[in-house]
């Protein structure tokens, strides 16, 4: 069940789930929530990928009354707080065991039996913090097999961008910036002779422009260093933009999890602060399945070092490039289909099966 499962972050992520399962052993129902009739080619890919699609509006009565009439052993929700429609129907508890995953941390709804999580986006210690049993996967609560990329429609002269120069970049929506972070960033770009900061994300650009600047004028960082870039028309030449930067920056204690998927599948070195919370360990879980350590940082200064030294060592930045493209035939991040085989017996094991 979802509102999602179109070009949207949770449906670009989800896909591999889908596409893998096992059809002999496991019979789908999708739950359309809010479907709309729209040109979206990925919403159509979801619907013609379950056995049984249900495209429902936005009354969470008529969304209840068809999954109580399919009589489901497994209710998996994909919007955890994110829609209250969704909310109100997981509260019924309407199937055996009901499950959430991907979409957003875990609602804390009673009816709730199981949070899907992986031994490094929550700690053991996290269980304490959460209503719902955490059921760990063996190796990563996500996996992809790739993304489709374009061509870029962005290059460094169009920026007034020395090709000689160090690039940051840091894309994310306008709730995910920190202050407090942004100021780490700031440091960083200080510390870089000749680098700049790209900065993107749906937001409010005026006021986006006022927050960075203000930033990096308290920071003593000319705002000339800064560029704000502007959408692009669709998900893959965004991917093929990010080609343009050495080095990703990303948000804290909100970090990016679509973002740093595409930026690891891309081969950019990635700076990432690990916290607590499961928001704040997405790229740290997403890195560890990549096999790549380098820009993990436990603190708020390790944020800082990582970040000058990926920007003043082209050596380290080639090679952990190299071994990001090299992950993509090895790592556990990038294989959906073993990732959808232990997300099968995870459900046969909370069936008691």
């Amino acid at each position: 069940m979802c509102h999602c499962l179109r070009r949207h972050s949770v449906g670009w992520l989800a896909r591999w789930l889908f596409e893998h399962h096992d059809r002999e052993r496991f019979q789908l129902y999708g739950y359309f929530v809010d479907y709309k009739l729209v040109n979206d080619n990925l919403q159509e890919w979801y619907v013609n990928q379950v056995d049984h699609p249900h495209k429902l509006g936005i009354h969470f009565l008529e969304a209840a009354e068809q999954v109580y009439q399919d009589q489901l052993d497994i209710l998996i929700d994909l919007d955890s707080i994110t829609l209250d429609i969704t909310c109100a129907v997981m509260a019924l508890k309407l199937a055996p065991v009901q499950v959430t995953w991907l979409g957003w941390d875990a609602s804390g709804l009673p009816a709730i039996d199981y949070f899907i999580a992986d031994p490094y986006v929550l700690p053991d210690s996290a269980q304490a913090y959460y209503s719902e049993k955490i059921w760990r996967l063996p190796q990563t609560y996500i996996a992809v097999d790739g993304f489709e990329v374009g061509v870029p429609s962005l290059r460094r002269d169009h920026l007034d961008i020395p090709n000689d120069a160090t690039v940051y970049l840091s894309s994310q929506k306008g709730y995910k910036r920190n202050p407090d972070t942004t100021r780490l960033q700031m440091k960083i770009i200080k510390a870089v002779p000749n680098s700049y900061f790209l900065i993107k994300g749906k937001s409010d650009q005026d006021s986006i422009t006022r927050f960075f600047n203000q930033i990096a004028e308290e920071e003593g960082v000319e705002c000339d260093r800064l560029r704000f870039l502007p959408e692009v028309p669709t998900e893959a030449v965004h991917r093929a933009n990010l080609g343009i930067a050495d080095v990703v920056l990303d948000t804290y204690p909100y970090n990016g999890a679509t973002t740093t998927l595409e930026t690891l599948w891309m081969g950019i070195p990635l700076v990432t602060r690990v916290g607590e919370q499961f928001v704040a360990r997405n790229s740290y879980t997403m890195m560890m399945n990549a096999g790549i350590t380098e820009g993990i940082a436990w603190t708020d200064d390790q944020y800082i070092e990582w970040g000058i030294r990926l920007g003043k060592d082209p050596a380290l930045r080639q090679q952990i490039s190299w071994k990001l493209r090299q992950s993509r035939q090895t790592a556990p991040l990038w294989n959906g289909k073993q990732f959808t085989r232990e997300m099968e017996k995870a459900y046969e094991a909370m069936l008691g099966r």
